[in-house]
């Protein structure tokens, strides 16, 4: 059994794992001769090159045979005319002989190529949420619900409620500095009941957005926002549902100083109350979609049922363009008490699938979100499904996509992307006078997959290209000479590819730098 260590500790060793399985960053990936051009119109060049010049596969007319069932797994890989046209298996297994004796790393994977003849190479920028979306959305999740803007005052009787609480509290605290917060809290809610009236008004809301002003002591800018809450009397206290909408900022204070993010967002929940725990355990990518993982606590809908319900959200809401990604599962109990602990949701939900989804793009379609540049995240886009139905809703980062490049990218075949993957993985991976206790370093490989991702411009953190890469997912274990252990278990969130590969150059990508 892994032993569970204190959050000071954790957070030491989600430092070190993050150095670990970055550590190569942008610079030491191959990289195109360098010219005035900055780094996305070098890949633009390269994606429209011919086999002559750069190694790379050119389409030719292929039949599709029928889905090959790998023998090393029981799980069906779709058939892909690209298998053919890279040289690509739907078996990928290699044997790598690390520098340090305490690395082991062990490749065994399956390999996920699209339905397609072809990958495109087309420009991306930011955007923010249209009403339109923000109405069709606000309607199929809330349309059932009388939903309330929030209230920017609390009367009397809520007030009262929270004073009730703290002296409620007060009877049976022992903690002498609890007992002086305790104080200090109630002296603050009396002083608020003094100023409360007695009644507010309840606005409902159309899901309209409404221009807000960032910042307070100083204008910062303007942005749109919504917040509508189904109990708008008891926001405060979480229950019922809540929609949210927070849009770009504009007209910005440029003489500020502040370095304003690129990222809309949406969210939705369907009770407050709910999942109190899951945004803080790994999310495990479901292979076999047919039957409910037997991990699953509390589960009676399977995958491919959770699978269909956002499929069918998607088409019932007017968004074309909109598929999904995959299904992964998530628990929702505490990560950091040996043994996770019961979570108090109103449902008695332990577990939940999370549903990612992204555009699709010629049938092509993103990972699953991951950590990126803070500046300009990735697009994220995610349902949470329980037997109950949707959760959860969270959408940020939505792209504008502009001109193609190439619908038809020159990609490398797979013989070179091998090449790439081997000598690479040992680089990235090793970790010779590292130091830190640490005993041993086990990667395993179990997936590969090729799909697009966005490549940042260097020369403007608000332009970038979405390209074809190749993303190698697995996991990562961590052991030290105090007897603990870390791995990507422990890790928030969908599981990062160990390496990822850019299909057209051969770079290797790091999602934090965006290059």
């Amino acid at each position: 059994m892994k032993h569970r260590k204190p959050f000071q500790k954790i957070l030491a060793w989600v430092l070190l794992a993050a150095v670990l399985v970055s550590a190569a960053g942008c610079d030491k990936a191959p990289r195109a001769d360098i010219t005035e051009k900055s780094n996305t119109g070098r890949l633009e060049d390269a994606a429209v090159m011919t086999l002559s010049t750069n190694g790379a596969a050119q389409p030719a007319a292929q039949e599709n045979p029928a889905p090959v069932e790998t023998e090393a797994a029981a799980v069906s890989v779709p058939y892909s005319p690209l298998y053919d046209l890279l040289g690509a298996s739907t078996r990928y297994e290699v044997e790598l002989t690390p520098a340090s004796d305490i690395v082991k790393i062990t490749v065994a994977a399956d390999v996920y190529l699209p339905d397609t003849m072809q990958l495109p190479t087309l420009h991306v920028t930011p955007r923010d949420f249209t009403q339109e979306e923000v109405t069709k959305l606000f309607n199929a999740l809330c349309a059932d619900t009388v939903m309330y803007k929030a209230q920017a005052q609390m009367t009397k009787g809520e007030v009262a409620e929270r004073i009730a609480d703290v002296e409620s509290e007060m009877q049976t605290a022992t903690d002498k500095d609890r007992i002086k917060k305790l104080e200090s809290n109630l002296a603050y809610w009396q002083a608020e009941y003094e100023k409360a009236p007695e009644t507010v008004e309840k606005q409902i809301s159309d899901g309209t957005l409404e221009e807000r002003q960032l910042g307070i002591q100083e204008y910062l800018g303007k942005y749109k926002t919504l917040d509508a809450y189904e109990r708008q009397e008891n926001y405060y206290t979480f229950g019922g549902k809540a929609f949210h909408v927070h849009g770009q900022t504009y007209d910005k204070n440029t003489k500020s100083g502040y370095d304003f993010p690129i990222s809309g967002s949406i969210w939705y929940i369907r009770d407050q109350a709910f999942g109190r725990y899951l945004n803080y355990n790994a999310r495990t990518w479901i292979a076999d979609e047919t039957a409910v993982p037997a991990e699953a606590r509390g589960l009676k809908t399977t995958p491919a049922e959770a699978r269909q319900l956002v499929e069918s959200f998607w088409k019932n809401s007017g968004f074309a363009d909109m598929a999904v990604i995959g299904v992964y599962l998530t628990q929702n109990s505490d990560p950091h008490l040996g043994g996770g602990t019961e979570a108090p949701d109103p449902y008695g939900d332990n577990s939940a699938y999370v549903v990612a989804c992204g555009k699709s793009i010629d049938g092509i379609l993103p990972p699953p979100p991951c950590p990126g540049d803070p500046h300009w995240s990735f697009e994220s886009c995610t349902f949470t499904i329980t037997d109950n139905g949707i959760e959860t809703f969270n959408w940020g980062s939505p792209y504008a996509y502009g001109a193609y490049t190439t619908e038809n990218s020159a990609l490398l075949t797979f013989n070179k992307v091998d090449e790439i993957f081997r000598k690479m993985m040992l680089v990235k991976y090793d970790i010779s006078g590292s130091g830190n206790g640490l005993t041993s370093a086990t990667y395993k490989v179990d997936r590969v997959a090729l799909e697009m991702s966005r490549v940042t411009d260097r020369k403007s953190s608000e332009k970038g290209l979405l390209v074809p890469v190749w993303n190698f997912y697995g996991s990562y274990y961590f052991t030290y000479e105090d007897g603990h252990a870390f791995g990507s278990d422990d890790r928030e969130g969908f599981p990062s590819p160990l390496l990822r590969i850019n299909a057209i150059d051969g770079t290797v990508i790091e999602p934090r730098y965006g290059c």
